[in-house]
């Protein structure tokens, strides 16, 4: 079996069968990897290091892989009939640099590569199932209807009350209520934008207190707000909006 790395690095002189895995299999979070281990001439192992050498220097001016969500720069590998396995010009990464020790005329030799499509694929899961996990379960408010209609995913619970009665002590120390024996309900939303806009939030916003609400409607009492932040959904980078509103329903 021969396996080669780039346009000037090939051998035949492997001593391990190349084809391995690393990851979490449990979860399907793994990668194929490739480890070249054997007995190299002096001119093979120049040539290896001088191929780990031009990746290397290209590799450390990528952007970072998690800010890109690309595999950037990548190395050919190609590997004829391990076992009947093959694979032909696959872009891989280095995951250890060539290591070698003197094994009288020849060097002998280790290097691991992996595939740098699924290496990627699994990074960029890692970071989706781990945000994923810190989401309660609160459902979901759509404000406005039809084609701007926007959906926020809830992440704090939201019904409240305010404008309730208070207490106060009299003269004589004794308890007494004030105002009136009822509360708005409030809705204090926290959470993120699932379907629509930030604008269509906003639009909602302004057309709503541009008009005289009516009983029982829901009334916003303060403007919208939002942050944003990046995340990995199906493998995909986006921006998502964290907005905050906080709305009251008219007695």
């Amino acid at each position: 079996m021969t396996i080669s790395i780039g346009a000037s690095f090939s051998t035949n002189s492997l001593t391990l069968q190349p084809f391995a895995y690393e990851g979490e299999a449990r979860a399907g979070l793994t990668a194929r990897t490739f480890q070249m281990a054997g007995l190299l001439t002096a001119a093979e192992w120049q040539n290896l290091i001088t191929t780990y050498n031009t990746w290397r220097d290209l590799r450390i001016q990528d952007a970072d892989t998690l800010q890109s969500a690309t595999v950037g720069t990548t190395i050919n590998v190609t590997i004829t009939s391990a076992n009947g396995v093959s694979i032909s010009n696959l872009a891989c990464w280095f995951v250890e640099p060539p290591s070698g020790d003197q094994a009288g005329a020849y060097v002998a030799a280790s290097v691991v590569m992996v595939d740098a499509a699924q290496a990627l694929q699994v990074l960029l899961r890692d970071i989706e199932k781990a945000k994923d996990k810190d989401l309660p379960s609160l459902g979901t408010i759509t404000f406005g209807s039809g084609g701007t209609a926007v959906t926020i995913t809830l992440t704090k619970p939201m019904d409240t009350r305010q404008d309730g009665p208070s207490v106060a002590l009299s003269a004589t120390g004794v308890s007494y209520v004030t105002g009136a024996l009822a509360a708005h309900k409030t809705r204090q939303v926290e959470g993120f934008i699932s379907s629509g806009t930030y604008a269509n939030l906003l639009a909602w916003y302004d057309s709503t207190i541009a008009a005289i609400p009516m009983a029982t409607s829901w009334f916003p009492i303060s403007p919208p707000t939002a942050s944003a932040e990046v995340v990995v959904s199906a493998g995909v980078k986006s921006t998502r909006y964290n907005v905050s509103i906080t709305v009251l329903q008219i007695l």
